[in-house]
């Protein structure tokens, strides 16, 4: 999130002039308490905010005004910095008084800072309410196509069900979001030959904020319809859950589980009745499958190949019909842009069948595709990678839309990305390890959640490279360009009415730098104070 980003680079801005051993500036040392106390609250009320997927107008003000005013801090320090450097380079220092900049600190920044604390405390409920997706209904459109690319995995999956010991199992499906988990496990699950081995079956869709009382509801509800579960505790539920299931061979499906707390709160409501059954869970957190006893069980589902991209496409366009030959090429170009991702090859496939089939339109399309994606009539299937996004915790988000500025396909260093990470000033210091040991464990947990694909690792298990899938990179420039965070230039000219832009790159290959880095700020000459963007040296 850029709000809490802007915080933590003020923060890291008054600690550094205040640990300087020769600061460029003075700081009033109550404005300082005022401003640490002022935006630790705003800290909190971020990191206590969960944004879902779908922004309200409501939380949309709350981020910007926080954004706003975390800038306006920036600036105002910042340009009393830039002055008092001029004036040293011109020996007239005395002239420049600091009376106007506390004035412009206290108005402009902390009164302001002050009004939205008070507005948040007084005005401000905030609203955990889930947006669930039910991914059944999502992604509809790919269960009506065969699981092309996937009958293999299906088969494999069927017999691990099936067979495999007595104890009841946990099996894990993983992924990236829109990488097929909930079609593959709805297959799993509407098969004739589950359906008839297990007594009983279920289907729980797990929320980002889970509620073991609802989880519990759903499975009575599928089980036992005759029975009216509502108005039970969920303690109470636990157990008439447990009743109904012992002695049965059951098999049921956890769709979307973000944490281990989900199954912890639940797990002891599945008996194990040594009679073969199993529980699938679906998830996007390859950290969470592993704290399951039963990973070796587990799937880690993999992007498809061309050829099965392919097919997967000509059924969602054409049907049964073959492709003509006049857009076959054009139409692979199309396929190849989606990167292996089954979600957006059913989503562009879907637009393409309602649409002209010319070769100048598919001509469009494969030159537009990432806008394509992000077309209000296919907002589910960002909806899903935004899902990913915002169950980020609050502190992975400003790195998250840093690694923006990286271009597509891409094979990004992690110890560059470090290096980048730690000179932007958004990592929030953690006592004990070094701001590089920050980066890296945020670089590994955004691999862990499948937001990078983790690409290569060294002999000791060290990530060293990873990459950014194309349509988890349009989040990301979506987002960051929604709050000033950061924006992407495609060449090197800066266009007008970028004032307001925090952060300005061309894509990263090599360089970039971070001219307010105050460790090294005070020794600039007036020659250096140029811009107040960061600028990709490439240009």
């Amino acid at each position: 999130m850029a709000a809490y980003g802007a915080l933590v680079s003020v923060m890291q801005i008054i600690g550094q002039i205040q640990t300087h051993s020769n600061p460029p500036i003075s700081l009033d040392q109550k404005q300082v308490e005022s401003l640490t106390e002022l935006i630790t609250f705003l800290q909190d009320f971020l990191e206590g905010y969960s944004p879902h997927i779908g922004y309200t107008k409501e939380e949309d003000f709350w981020e910007s005004r926080i954004v706003e005013a975390a800038y306006d801090a920036e600036d105002v320090i910042e340009s009393h910095i830039v002055d008092q450097i001029l004036a040293r380079s011109r020996n007239d220092v005395e002239q420049i008084s600091s009376i106007e900049f506390y004035q412009d600190l206290h108005n402009n920044v902390i009164e302001n800072m002050n009004l939205i604390k008070i507005e948040i405390k007084e005005k401000m409920v905030v609203q955990k309410q889930l947006h669930m997706i039910e991914y059944v209904s999502t992604a509809s459109t790919a269960q009506n196509i065969t699981m092309i690319g996937f009958d293999d995995v299906l088969y494999q999956m069927l017999d691990k069900i099936t067979s495999g010991g007595h104890d009841h199992q946990i099996i894990p499906i993983v992924g990236m979001g829109g990488i097929g988990k909930t079609t593959l496990a709805r297959n799993i699950y509407v098969s004739p030959l589950v359906q008839q081995y297990f007594d009983v079956c279920a289907w729980s869709t797990i929320s980002q904020e889970y509620n073991a009382r609802e989880i519990l509801k759903q499975v009575l509800d599928q089980v036992d319809k005759e029975k009216d579960w509502k108005d039970l505790s969920e303690e109470e539920l636990g157990e008439q859950l447990y009743k109904y299931l012992i002695g049965r061979r059951y098999f049921i499906v956890m769709d979307d589980m973000w944490n281990i707390e989900a199954w912890n709160g639940v797990r002891t409501f599945f008996p194990n009745n040594r009679n073969g059954s199993r529980i699938v869970v679906t998830t996007r957190l390859s950290n969470l499958a592993s704290q399951f006893n039963y990973y070796s069980n587990g799937l880690d589902m993999k992007f498809l190949d061309e050829a099965t991209s392919w097919s997967l496409f000509s059924r969602t366009v054409f049907g049964n019909e073959s492709c003509p030959l006049e857009l076959e090429d054009i139409g692979k170009k199309i396929v190849k842009g989606c990167k292996g991702l089954p979600l957006s090859i059913v989503v562009i496939g879907g637009l393409l069948s309602k649409s002209e089939q010319t070769v100048e339109n598919w001509v469009f399309v494969e030159k537009s595709l990432s806008s394509i994606v992000n077309l209000d009539d296919n907002e589910h299937c960002l909806q899903i990678l935004f899902l990913s996004y915002n169950n980020l915790p609050i502190h992975l988000k400003p790195c998250f839309l840093f690694i923006g500025v990286y271009e597509e396909d891409h094979e990004i260093s992690v110890s560059i990305l470090i290096m980048f990470l730690v000179s932007e000033g958004i990592l929030k210091p953690i006592n004990g390890k070094s701001l590089e040991e920050v980066a890296e464990e945020y670089v590994e947990e955004l691999v862990h959640r499948n937001l990078l694909i983790g690409e290569t690792r060294n002999y000791h298990g060290k990530l060293k490279s990873c990459k950014f899938h194309d349509l988890l990179r349009d989040v990301c420039l979506r987002e960051a360009r929604k709050f000033k965070f950061l924006r992407v230039l495609e060449e090197c000219n800066i266009p007008h009415g970028l004032n307001s832009e925090r952060r300005i790159h061309r894509n990263i290959q090599l360089h970039s730098f971070n001219l307010w880095n105050l460790h090294h700020l005070s020794g600039l000459s007036s020659g250096d104070v140029q811009t107040r963007y960061h600028i990709n040296s490439d240009c």
